[in-house]
C-alpha cells in the first residue's frame, strides 16, 4: 500500500466553491465533507452555534479536488449551514441528545414518529426506548 500525503485543503475564513472531488473540514470532534456542487461562505456567513458545535480549525482536500474563491451568497450561506446541520445530526460523534437538539432547529419533533424521527438522525428506533424517550418531549415554553 502507498501512502500518500496529505493535501491542505482552502482557508475557512474565505469563501470558495467545490468544482470536483471534495473538502473535508475538521473540528476537533467531528468533519463535514463538502462535495463538488457545494459551497463553503466562510465561517463568518454561518450560525455562530452551528460553528461552535463543529469547531473547525482545519480542511484537508481529496487528490483531483478543484476548489475556487467565491462570493457565497445568504442563501448559499444557508445551504452550507443545513449540509453541516445534517452531517452532524447524522454523526455518530454527537451525542444523541445533541442531535435531537439540531433536528429541533428544523422542527419541534412533539408530533412526529418516533421511528422516523430516528431515521431522520441515522439511528435505530430502540435508541429511543428508555431513559432517551424525554428527548422528543416537547420543550419548555
Amino acid at each position: 500500500m502507498t501512502y500518500n500525503t496529505k493535501i491542505r485543503g482552502p482557508d475557512l475564513d474565505a469563501a470558495w466553491a467545490v468544482l470536483e472531488g471534495a473538502v473535508v473540514i475538521i473540528g476537533p470532534e467531528d468533519t463535514v465533507t463538502f462535495p463538488a456542487g457545494s459551497t463553503w461562505p466562510g465561517l463568518r456567513a454561518l450560525p455562530a452555534a452551528l460553528i461552535d458545535r463543529l469547531a473547525p480549525h482545519d480542511t484537508e482536500r481529496l487528490a483531483g479536488t478543484r476548489v475556487v474563491p467565491w462570493h457565497a451568497t445568504p442563501r448559499e450561506a444557508e445551504f452550507a449551514a443545513a449540509l453541516i446541520q445534517v452531517q452532524l445530526m447524522r454523526s455518530r460523534r454527537q451525542t444523541v441528545p445533541d442531535r435531537v437538539s439540531l433536528l429541533r432547529t428544523v422542527a419541534d419533533l412533539t408530533s412526529d414518529n418516533r421511528e422516523t424521527v430516528a431515521t431522520a438522525l441515522g439511528l435505530s428506533r430502540h435508541t429511543f426506548r428508555g431513559e432517551l424517550v424525554h428527548l422528543l418531549d416537547p420543550l419548555p415554553t
